[in-house]
């Protein structure tokens, strides 16, 4: 593990980062607690500080889907505490395969990072045509990379 010198930071301690769900998530109401870690450039770990087996892989989603859009109401700007649209970061949580090209992302209910406050609520998305399920990668792009995503 490397340390940044000048402020005695472990790269991990850079890399995770510790949120507060004053609701908790859908399913997971009594955990109030999330740490959202980076894996790679693509994909982060999103798990429960209070029950590490609650974990979900998650992408950005408009690395896959730059059209992607929706706007936060004002319970959620305040729920986040919101003042500065830079401060957000949105996650997807993916369902992985054996098949990575059959990856999909759940865009119908993304979670939303306040990283100034650091604050998070999952927010399901209404009157959307977005699914629980989207593919990742198209059919065409996994045919031009040959399988080799």
């Amino acid at each position: 593990m490397k340390e940044n010198n000048n402020l005695n930071i472990t790269e991990e301690q850079i890399l995770k980062e510790t949120y507060t769900f004053h609701k908790g998530i859908p399913g997971f109401e009594e955990l109030k607690s999330f740490n959202l870690q980076r894996h790679d450039e693509v994909f982060s770990l999103f798990s429960s500080v209070e029950e590490p087996a609650v974990a979900f892989v998650t992408v950005n989603p408009f690395d896959f889907h730059p059209d992607y859009e929706f706007e936060l109401s004002p319970e959620n700007v305040e729920d986040l505490g919101v003042t500065d649209p830079a401060d957000v970061e949105v996650r997807c949580i993916v369902t992985l395969h054996d098949d990575i090209r059959n990856a999909t992302a759940n865009l119908l209910a993304p979670i939303v990072f306040n990283k100034q406050k650091k604050r998070g609520k999952q927010i399901v998305l209404q009157n959307t045509e977005y699914k629980t399920r989207h593919a990742l990668w198209r059919k065409e792009d996994s045919l031009i990379k040959d399988g080799d995503i």
